[in-house]
């Protein structure tokens, strides 16, 4: 009755004594055999495991040893010669007087079931390496907001360094530091009619500021309902920097060809203005008075030509004469000529250049105007006396001659950050507005890229990046 019992049950059944004989087996354990007339008698290591002794981790010596039901997770088994994966219940069985006679192993093949977590696995491994190798940052979040899952990329985005610290916690919270959802949050609109969404996200961090590109997208359940969403975060700063500059350069050339207009317009009368002052100071006897008035048309055409001087610099600062030099020269001589500047002014000036800068091609009186202007500009955010640093180095990684201006000055307002290159715009009571944007324009003809960092009220720091472009002028004595 037992056996007719046992014989639909798929797992394989076999009965042994203490000493590891085959008592009884169900027509599954008997199939396993190999279709053996009578197992009755051998040694179940024998049929089963190819007579390599007993098995290490056996649940059946285990459950004769403390009379009680024994597993193993993971069992090796020869099934009609073949090696399968099973997963063995040991369970005692007892004599009228309590003591354990038997134990009936019960064993089940789970070598398709491992076969498809190894595969369920792989894939997992293989889907999470594309999911943590994707440059962009991805955030899983469910309905509470709660964040799911996060990619590598995102980890670095926000600057952290585990998913711990972010797993489990609010989104708004972790990634926007607020107390509550979003205002504009599209992930509501998300979660509540299933539809994806787009925001552009901008994080200020210190005087750095970040543009994230923001998609949502729903996940869905079997009833079509909304359970979780992706947050698909793309650092699109490089690009929003790159259009700005393209803007600038667009405006920059606009406003070139109105300055080189106005400019030529204005040289030739200014010119016969100051001819003619000259022409009536040599050829008559003038009176004081006269004298004195002539003498402010003759300074202020002066002034005036010097400003259209600048206008032209600014139009066409491609007329340039590049020769081979040091970088130091220029800045030593741009600190040589404000150095009394400096003193006046209870500036406090120091150098740090590093030795043996590579040489570099570069137009050295363009370029010493250039840094004589950030140094000026440097004292003038100092009137009470300050300190101003002048740091150049060589950025091996990046290739390039890294010069910088770090003073302790007034620095600059949010407001105004945005514009300090524009030409014609100047916070100061007198000037022009052309130093900064004939400094932009002169770097830029030498292939580099100009860096502001400043706080109202802590200073500012000017950093001039110059590629060095030969690798042997790179490489380290």
């Amino acid at each position: 009755m037992f056996h007719a019992i046992s014989s639909p049950v798929p797992e394989g059944i076999t009965v042994i004594d203490k000493d590891m004989r085959i008592i009884w087996v169900n027509p599954v354990a008997e199939r396993w055999a190999g279709g053996l007339a009578e197992e009755k008698g051998l040694y179940c290591h024998d049929v089963y495991h190819e007579g390599n002794g007993i098995c290490g981790g056996c649940p059946s010596v285990a459950a004769f040893k403390t009379g009680r039901p024994e597993k193993s997770l993971f069992h090796a088994y020869y099934i009609d010669g073949v090696r399968r994966d099973v997963e063995l219940m040991a369970a005692p069985v007892f004599d009228e007087n309590g003591k354990t006679v038997a134990v009936a192993e019960i064993a089940r093949d789970i070598t398709e079931k491992l076969e498809l977590e190894k595969k369920f696995k792989e894939n997992k491994d293989r889907l999470q390496a594309i999911f943590d190798g994707i440059g962009d940052g991805i955030s899983v979040i469910d309905r509470n907001y709660n964040i799911i899952r996060v990619n590598k990329g995102l980890l670095k985005i926000f600057n952290r360094n585990d998913f711990s610290e972010l797993i489990g916690r609010k989104c708004f919270a972790q990634y926007y530091r607020r107390d509550h959802a979003c205002d504009n949050c599209p992930a509501v609109r998300t979660f509540t009619e299933g539809i994806p969404g787009r925001i552009t996200n901008i994080q200020q961090r210190g005087v750095e500021k970040t543009v994230l590109d923001v998609s949502i997208f729903p996940i869905k359940n079997s009833n079509n309902m909304v359970e979780q969403a992706i947050e698909y975060f793309r650092d699109v700063t490089g690009m929003v920097k790159l259009e700005d500059q393209l803007l600038h350069a667009e405006r920059l050339a606009g406003v070139g060809e109105l300055a080189a207009g106005i400019a030529h317009e204005l040289r030739n009368p200014l010119a016969n203005i100051s001819a003619s002052v000259q022409f009536c100071r040599k050829k008559f006897k003038l009176d004081e008075g006269l004298e004195r008035h002539l003498s402010i048309i003759l300074r202020n055409s002066k002034n005036a030509g010097s400003i259209i001087t600048d206008l032209l610099d600014f139009a066409k600062p491609g007329d340039m004469s590049f020769e081979l030099g040091r970088i130091e020269t220029a800045i030593n001589r741009a600190c040589a000529l404000a150095k009394s500047q400096c003193a006046k002014q209870r500036v406090n000036l120091r150098k740090r250049v590093q030795k043996d800068l590579p040489p570099k091609m570069f137009d050295k009186r363009r370029l010493e105007g250039v840094f004589l202007n950030f140094i000026l500009n440097a004292v003038d955010a100092m009137p009470g006396g300050g300190s101003l640093v002048v740091s150049a180095h060589l950025d091996h990684h990046a290739k390039e001659i890294v010069v910088a201006f770090k003073d302790t000055g007034d620095g600059i307002s949010k407001d105004n950050m945005n514009r300090i290159f524009d030409p014609f715009f100047t916070t100061k009571a007198s000037g022009v507005g052309l130093g900064l944007s004939i400094a932009h324009s002169v770097i830029t003809h030498h292939k580099g890229r100009i860096e502001v960092r400043s706080e109202a009220g802590r200073g500012t720091e000017v950093t001039v990046r110059l590629p060095v472009f030969s690798n042997s002028m790179l490489q380290k004595d």
